[in-house]
């Protein structure tokens, strides 16, 4: 008797890849990744572009909003008006800004000041050249000071608009506030604003020097001291509003060389005009910036190099 013999199955041939089909699969791979890299490099493009003009939009609404509200207060002192007499200690306006005292915040009855194309105020040392205007204001701190152990310790000599009652008489002192007392109607800080523009001194991701907004600000002495506000401003422009009427509506705008020429004096200035041109810290490979910026009084600026730019103007009206 015989076993059941099993039937012997027989398998196809195996085979792999050719070297040809390995060469095509390659490429075709190669190619893909190409493809994905393109996109990546374009989308990373499209995405630098966003970001830096986000960053301007950013540094340029900040810079208005600053200058903006300091304009609007300016020649603000609550129940005082400066126009018709100097309070006691006010130091008459000269357009100087010492470094050592504090005469540059006491010119108090001048709330709008300017340079044009120029330093002008020997507490800026430092200012970037062909970077434009130069601004001031003053006005008193709408909220009164209080005279806290602590406030007094961070601004032992600060500088106060105090007014009292009946005969209401105002003066310019310094030190401790009097808020509360008997004969003092009420003290308010003394705030004295300066803006100009400056070469950043600290470190970025980019070679080169990078544009600074700057504020002039008076410290806890009284005394002038500069304090950088936001990067990328590159150039200021002011043009000011002057009633020559005396019914304090523009009659015209003028730079700030023309302003006591026109009206005598700055209080006659009744709204400014300004443009701010803001440029990002650090130049875009592969573009070139040829565009005409005009700003002011400055001849069509056209700076043909590679860093983005835009230009921010506004027109505020003195409330004061």
């Amino acid at each position: 008797m015989h076993a059941a013999r099993r039937p012997i199955l027989s398998h196809p041939r195996q085979r792999g890849f050719t070297l040809v089909e390995l060469l095509v699969t390659i490429t075709l791979g190669l190619l893909v990744i190409a493809g994905i890299g393109q996109i990546y490099s374009a989308a990373k493009h499209s995405y630098d572009i966003q970001s830096s003009l986000a960053r301007l939009q950013d540094t340029g609404r900040y810079a208005v909003d600053a200058i903006t509200q300091d304009v609007r207060r300016a020649g603000y002192w609550g129940l005082t008006n400066m126009r018709a007499a100097a309070p006691n200690g006010a130091v008459a306006p000269n357009g100087t800004c010492a470094t050592g005292d504090t005469t540059w915040g006491s010119m108090v009855t001048e709330g709008i000041f300017g340079f044009n194309d120029g330093n002008g105020y020997a507490c800026i040392t430092n200012r970037l050249a062909n970077s434009g205007d130069i601004l001031a204001v003053r006005y008193a701190d709408p909220n009164p000071a209080t005279a806290t152990a602590a406030a007094i310790a961070a601004a032992p000599q600060r500088l106060y608009i105090r007014t009292a009652p009946a005969p209401i008489q105002t003066n310019l002192a310094q030190g401790n506030p009097a808020g509360g007392a008997a004969a003092i109607f009420s003290d308010h800080a003394v705030i004295a604003h300066a803006y100009y523009v400056r070469n950043f001194s600290g470190s970025i991701s980019c070679a080169g020097s990078v544009p600074e907004l700057v504020q002039v600000s008076l410290d806890g002495n009284g005394q002038p001291a500069r304090q950088g506000l936001v990067l990328g401003v590159e150039r200021l422009q002011f043009q000011f509003g002057i009633d020559i009427n005396g019914d304090r509506s523009v009659n015209q705008y003028v730079n700030a060389n023309a302003v006591a020429v026109a009206v005598g004096n700055w209080n006659n200035v009744v709204s400014v005009r300004f443009w701010i041109l803001v440029r990002d810290e650090c130049p875009e490979a592969g573009y070139v910036n040829n565009n005409t910026y005009v700003m002011g009084d400055v001849p069509n600026f056209q700076p043909n190099d590679n860093y983005r730019r835009q230009l921010f103007t506004s027109t505020v009206a003195l409330r004061n």
